[in-house]
């Protein structure tokens, strides 16, 4: 094989090397960028369940019940792991 042969092959190769590197980062940015929207709306549905218990503590009156609201607040840690879990790296091909 010539050296011009051997030289085609290896841009050919690393073309579509280059292709794959590509998409990979494209399918990144798609991950964080979820990883950011989910982010934001934890922040949002935390910020709104701290309000409305506020609201109902201040309501005295008839009483409410908030067994729904305590049952989805404690859902919240559980879902912030499960989002910050997404923002790891996965590791390598034969990485621990």
């Amino acid at each position: 094989m010539h050296d011009t042969e051997r030289l085609e092959r290896i841009e050919r190769t690393l073309v579509r090397i280059e292709g794959k590197a590509d998409q990979i980062m494209a399918a990144q940015d798609d991950v964080n960028a979820a990883v950011t929207a989910i982010n934001a709306f934890l922040t949002d549905l935390s910020t709104d369940v701290q309000a409305i218990t506020g609201i109902i503590e201040a309501g005295g009156g008839t009483p409410v019940d908030t067994s729904a609201l305590n049952t989805a607040v404690a859902q919240l840690p559980a879902a912030q792991a499960a989002v910050d879990a997404l923002a790891v790296p996965p590791a390598a091909p034969g990485q621990p």
